[in-house]
């Protein structure tokens, strides 16, 4: 008798355990998998991609998807701003020409009655005080083409344009390492070769000699 009034009482033991027991496993659950895997933090640490945007540069639509477009297929490199420029004198420029950008400039390159620009880029591993610039030209297709803008083409690779800036004169790409200096580098447009080529003391001064063509 002893031993049913033990059994009757082992069962009851057991019955008043299975809802604690049940209990616990429902909330042992969730907090297994309250926190979730911690999301990759790749793309925050790189910061967004760099964008035509970012550089407060008067862009249109078409210019700014091709910079775009560039930015993409050279993701070590950034936009050059005004702000790269270092000791400018800026503003006596812009009293001069009203609008002024160092590193933007637009102009018929080719002579083909299309608007080119030419820009310029910084090398993203490398710090503000000491910049490595890139001078891209961009060529403009004209008509129904799309894109509006060839691909971008390297006039030079990381040079020294913290001082400087960049311009046009006439149909040629002005390349000014130091504004404080009187070195310039020229490049003009070689329709034989397909590219920008390095224009001379020399060949300056026989263009100069010819005659320009009428283009009325």
């Amino acid at each position: 008798m002893t031993k049913f009034f033990e059994g009757r009482r082992a069962l009851a033991c057991a019955l008043l355990c299975v809802p604690a027991l049940l209990s616990c496993r429902r909330t042992a659950v969730p907090a297994a998998s309250a926190a979730p895997p911690p999301a990759s933090t790749e793309h925050s640490a790189r910061g967004p991609a760099p964008r035509a945007d970012s550089a407060g540069y008067p862009f249109t639509a078409a210019e700014r998807a091709a910079v775009d477009e560039f930015l993409r297929r050279h993701a070590d490199l950034r936009l050059a701003v005004d702000a790269d420029r270092q000791n400018s004198r800026d503003g006596q420029v812009r009293r001069l020409y009203g609008v002024y950008h160092p590193y933007f400039v637009r102009g018929d390159l080719n002579d083909d009655g299309v608007l080119d620009f030419v820009l310029a880029f910084v090398r993203t591993d490398r710090s503000r005080d000491l910049p490595w610039f890139s001078v891209v030209v961009f060529t403009g297709r004209g008509g129904a083409a799309a894109p509006a803008f060839a691909a971008g083409a390297f006039i030079e690779k990381d040079i020294s344009l913290a001082r400087g800036d960049l311009s046009i004169d006439r149909d040629a790409v002005l390349i000014t390492p130091d504004l404080e200096d009187e070195s310039v580098r020229r490049y003009r447009w070689d329709p034989a070769r397909r590219s920008y080529v390095f224009v001379g003391d020399e060949d300056e001064d026989q263009d100069d000699d010819t005659p320009l063509p009428s283009r009325t």
